[in-house]
């Protein structure tokens, strides 16, 4: 990208102000929409607008990189949005264990992104590594949050 140098600190507090931020937001927006999953799926849409234009567009400074930082973590903050949405797919009585188990199947899988991007990196630039690698994921984030039931005034009381 160009960029001399990057603190890596300062790039991870700039996403966490983010992230925070999107936190807040996710929950108003969710609450404007009626939906918790089209909250998600604008999220996703907002992130994946930064993720192209970072990649692809003209980040060659710090202060740049770091903006970048601040827009994706707005745009990742629905991730506790994400775990109540998920968790809410599930009956009272296993609730709790999918409320654990659904962000460590997405934590797991970092591995298998890693992974991919590297054996890209053999034939594809690292820009290139990472926007398939990303093709991929946010096409599986949109499927999904397109598909999943809707929990937003849904009675909860149920079990499996």
């Amino acid at each position: 990208m160009g960029i001399k140098e990057i603190n890596p600190g300062k790039a991870i507090m700039w996403g966490y102000v983010g992230i925070s931020i999107g936190d807040l937001m996710s929950g108003f927006i969710s609450h404007l929409l009626k939906s918790r999953k089209m909250a998600i799926f604008y999220m996703l849409a907002f992130t994946l607008v930064g993720v192209v234009i970072m990649l692809f567009g003209n980040t060659n400074t710090e202060t740049k990189y770091y903006i970048f930082c601040v827009w994706l973590g707005l745009g990742t903050g629905y991730w506790a949005m994400f775990v109540t949405l998920a968790a809410e797919q599930f009956g009272t009585n296993i609730r709790n264990t999918a409320t654990t188990t659904v962000p460590n199947m997405v934590r797991g899988l970092v591995p298998v992104m890693i992974l991919a991007f590297d054996l890209l990196k053999h034939n594809f630039t690292v820009i290139i590594s990472a926007a398939i690698v990303g093709l991929v994921v946010f096409g599986l984030a949109f499927y999904s949050a397109i598909t999943i039931s809707e929990t937003h005034n849904k009675d909860l009381e149920f079990t499996e």
